[in-house]
């Protein structure tokens, strides 16, 4: 095999690892919710979040909030006890209708930080 054949086949074989790569190396971040994201709902009675991997203890920021930008009073966010990557928060009071957007932050295995938001819609009560 010639030299210029090693190298384009060693190329190819680089470009085939690193294609497979992300799908094997997954990052900290938002698997998913309920409610969804761009749900429209019932006024919930909590919201969960789903992460890729358990986050670092205490990193994880949940954050709701409505229409006009203000906060939402909730709980902490609370880790479930059986699969350590799901966190829940729970409104005070049932939700108006409206336009709700939920912020979170956390912190992955590797140490980075990753923020994410998305909304959905409360129809009714």
């Amino acid at each position: 095999m010639s030299m210029k054949l090693k190298a384009l086949a060693t190329m190819a074989a680089v470009a085939l690892l690193s294609a497979a790569a992300p799908s094997a190396t997954l990052h900290f971040g938002l698997d998913r919710s309920v409610p969804a994201a761009g749900q429209s709902v019932e006024s919930p009675a909590g919201v969960t979040l789903w992460f890729t991997e358990v986050p670092q203890d205490n990193s994880i920021s949940i954050r709701l909030v409505d229409a006009r930008g203000g906060m939402v009073p909730s709980s902490e966010p609370r880790q479930d006890g059986e699969d350590g990557r799901q966190f829940q928060i729970r409104p005070s009071d049932s939700l108006e209708p409206g336009g709700y957007t939920v912020a979170w932050r956390g912190i992955g295995q590797d140490g980075h930080t990753v923020r994410g938001d998305f909304g959905f819609t409360v129809v009714g009560r």
